[in-house]
């Protein structure tokens, strides 16, 4: 029997996090995102707090960056201390342009800074291109470094040359737009993200890695509806690009371990299975995706029933 690889826990005293909030826009071509600041906010306090993982002295915030260097710079004293994980998370608005370089051509993606204008050739003279910021972080020689991007087109960087082995999660793929509602305190990705925080996984791991937070992402946010989205005709799905065991990093412990068996725990197990069950039958999947999902929403049921009736036992549970 093949045992599932344990899940990594960073070392507290040499890993750090830049989190980058870019809510304010000098041009009237990319609309304020107040969201970014308060999505910054409370995902520090939940990367610190009681199941949170990181030191808080050693998570640094950067609000409204200007300049490039707002961002690159606070890299600078991470290098000093030999870091074993760094992870860093951008929110804000996404710009893509047209690269050549090295004979290659691609979509390049560029985090926006105050003073960036979303227009022609404007985006790369105003903007961070992803790939400076994957070689930066490549420069600290971490253990392991992790992106997290919440913009729209951010799965341009899966394919930036300049990635290497880093980890990346992003909100949307490479034309999609990342969605924020005004009337919410976060935006949409990062709000499913924290909630899954706040909440676990019942039947999860003791620690929520990569791995699990992706999987719980990529189901629970095509299947929630917001004013300004209708899963009925879009797809919008998170990806990510992982690198042989990159996904088993953990950044928060798992608040619903051991709760699989309660009312509670059952309860939102089958609301998971009936949101893989909904995910199934979504006409943009392929049909390979469809039947995958559709058995596994049935496995989920089976494993529900089977421990709603006392059947199961701690070793089918894997507890």
């Amino acid at each position: 029997m093949t045992l599932p690889l344990p899940t990594r826990l960073l070392d507290r005293e040499r890993s750090w996090a830049i989190l980058v909030g870019a809510s304010e826009y000098d041009s009237p071509s990319l609309p304020k995102i107040p969201q970014a600041i308060t999505s910054v906010e409370d995902l520090g306090r939940a990367l610190t707090g009681p199941t949170g993982l990181f030191r808080k002295e050693h998570v640094i915030t950067v609000m409204d960056p200007g300049s490039t260097e707002d961002i690159l710079g606070p890299m600078n004293r991470i290098a000093r201390h030999e870091p074993d994980v760094v992870l860093f998370y951008y929110v804000g608005h996404g710009l893509q342009e047209s690269f050549e370089g090295r004979g290659l051509g691609f979509m390049q993606l560029f985090l926006s800074l105050r003073g960036s204008i979303d227009e022609d050739a404007d985006r790369i003279r105003t903007g961070l291109p992803i790939g400076v910021v994957f070689s930066r972080l490549r420069s600290l020689q971490a253990e392991q470094s992790v992106v997290v991007l919440d913009c729209c087109f951010a799965g341009r960087a899966l394919d930036d040359p300049n990635a290497g082995d880093v980890h990346v999660l992003c909100a949307t793929g490479k034309t999609g737009n990342a969605r924020y509602e005004l009337t919410d305190r976060h935006t949409v990705f990062t709000g499913a993200l924290l909630r899954l925080f706040e909440r676990g996984i019942p039947d999860g791991p003791p620690n929520l890695d990569l791995h699990t937070v992706f999987h719980h992402l990529s189901t629970m946010l095509p299947t929630t509806p917001t004013d300004s989205y209708n899963p009925d005709w879009d797809l919008e799905r998170p990806r990510q690009r992982a690198t042989d065991h990159s996904g088993s990093i953990s950044f928060v412990r798992n608040t619903a371990f051991g709760t699989a068996l309660t009312p509670e725990g059952l309860a939102a197990r089958a609301e998971f299975a009936r949101r893989v069950a909904k995910l199934g039958d979504h006409p943009l999947l392929t049909v390979g995706e469809q039947r995958m999902l559709v058995a596994h929403s049935k496995d989920l049921y089976a494993s529900i029933t089977t421990d709603s009736l006392g059947l199961g036992s701690d070793a089918s549970r894997g507890r």
